[in-house]
């Protein structure tokens, strides 16, 4: 947290404090919403909603763009202290996807109907209600600029002159026919150089990047980032114009994206950080993904049994298995990861399985050696000689770590790819099935190599 941030907060709550009106009044009129929204997510509760309802009071204009400023879980809370007019009144001077996003955090049906109800145009609401969580047409705004291809490039600038300041236009113009169907665009650069007396259809690009409502938000965003687009127009299943989706939502999908794999990547889930101060329900969501990877514990510890029994001398190498189970487990979890991203990122073509492979084995003996050659000095420092030569205990150590990493390396590259290709999200299950996987194969590896070296050297 900057300095900045700190100090606002500080002078909101000393303002508050002192019922210093007039300075409250000033510091709203002149922070920026994200900076306020950053000092409010610091603030204590009753700071916090004091302060909220003092903004919709004398600043409802701020409030409303600081609100979508704010994190999910602050968001909920703040709309708890309001009514459904005074909520109405907040998304009447939001963009509609701004407003539908709000709508989404109340959870309250009823509320949320009386909310809508308020609304002018209500029906657009709740037409873009009815789109599925994360596609194009729940996140695209319907305040956006656009006009029919026969106009003249003149009669396009007058046009342009009347805009409404609440209209998301973003440097693009986009054009359709009678019909309201899209079929062309073309930047304002573009109209101000063109032939005043020239029809839009004439000049404008007829080669279109659209997306249709159904779109995932992921495809969107990589369709932006691919074409380094400002905006991108959203069509139905009829070719007709809804909708454009920005490129600041774009920025904000990609954050929620990453968030989530993060959180997926650790066994765990955004709501978490609506639970705070809530320890059970935390622990009731992270049980699940933490389960397999601590039944894997319990096959680790059959195994131990069962070696001890017929390997006479496994208490000798038994102190050396935890450097070569969090070895294994450490580049294996590096693969995994980064395959994951890939996988989310890209589609993965039947050639590219090689290239993984290869790169992966060999990525795998490099630091294979490495953590081999360290093993293998630091077990024979340790290693005391009851019945065996150092350098076996030491010998046996090194290959088995070399081994370890090495298939730990390839078996977490491919393990996301083996349970995307089943139809399991590689991002939620990785992580556990490489934490419990591993220390088993890095078990099983190291007694075989120990018991087999033994058996032919000593």
């Amino acid at each position: 947290m900057n300095s900045k941030i700190l100090l606002l907060a500080e002078s909101i709550r000393k303002f508050l404090r002192r019922n210093m009106v007039a300075n409250l009044k000033n510091l709203i009129n002149k922070a920026h919403p994200s900076d306020i929204a950053s000092a409010i997510e610091i603030l204590k509760p009753i700071n916090r909603d004091k302060f909220f309802k003092f903004m919709i009071e004398n600043n409802i204009k701020k409030a409303s763009e600081v609100l979508v400023e704010l994190e999910e879980h602050l968001i909920q809370s703040i709309l708890n202290l309001f009514d459904a007019e005074t909520i109405a009144s907040i998304l009447r001077l939001l963009s509609t996807d701004d407003a539908v996003a709000i709508l989404d955090y109340i959870e309250d049906e009823e509320k949320k109907e009386k909310i809508i109800q308020l609304l002018e145009d209500n029906e657009k609401f709740e037409e873009q209600l009815l789109y599925q969580d994360e596609t194009a047409g729940r996140i695209m705004t319907t305040d956006f600029f656009y006009l029919n291809h026969n106009l003249t490039v003149k009669e396009a600038i007058e046009q342009l002159h009347k805009l409404e300041d609440k209209a998301e236009m973003v440097f693009y113009l986009y054009l359709v026919d009678d019909n309201n169907r899209l079929t062309g665009v073309m930047s304002l650069r573009q109209l101000l150089l063109s032939n005043p007396n020239a029809k839009l259809k004439d000049v404008m690009q007829k080669d279109i990047i659209s997306v249709r409502v159904d779109t995932d938000q992921e495809e969107v965003a990589k369709l932006v980032s691919q074409y380094d687009l400002l905006a991108i127009p959203v069509v139905d299943h009829d070719g007709k114009l809804v909708g454009i989706i920005t490129v600041d939502d774009v920025i904000d999908i990609i954050k929620e994206e990453a968030a989530e794999d993060i959180y997926r990547l650790a066994g765990t889930s955004e709501e978490e950080i609506l639970y705070k101060g809530h320890p059970f329900k935390i622990a009731r969501i992270r049980l699940p993904w933490l389960l397999p990877a601590f039944a894997g514990t319990f096959v680790v510890a059959s195994l131990l049994d069962l070696i001890s029994v017929k390997f006479s001398y496994f208490a000798i190498f038994v102190v050396f298995m935890p450097m070569i189970n969090a070895a294994a487990g450490n580049i294996g979890i590096q693969s995994s990861t980064i395959m994951a991203r890939e996988l989310a990122i890209n589609e993965m073509e039947g050639s590219i399985w090689k290239d993984v492979f290869s790169t992966q084995f060999k990525v795998g003996i490099i630091i294979g050696l490495l953590y081999a050659t360290i093993a293998f000095a630091f077990a024979y420092i340790l290693a005391k000689p009851v019945n065996l030569p150092k350098v076996l205990i030491s010998t046996s150590v090194g290959i088995a770590m070399f081994i370890a990493i090495i298939i730990s390396s390839v078996y977490g590259s491919f393990l996301p790819i083996f349970l995307k290709k089943i139809g399991v999200d590689p991002a939620v299950a990785t992580g556990p099935f490489v934490a419990a996987s591993n220390d088993i194969l890095g078990t099983i590896i190291y007694f075989a190599v120990a018991y087999n070296i033994v058996r032919l050297f000593a």
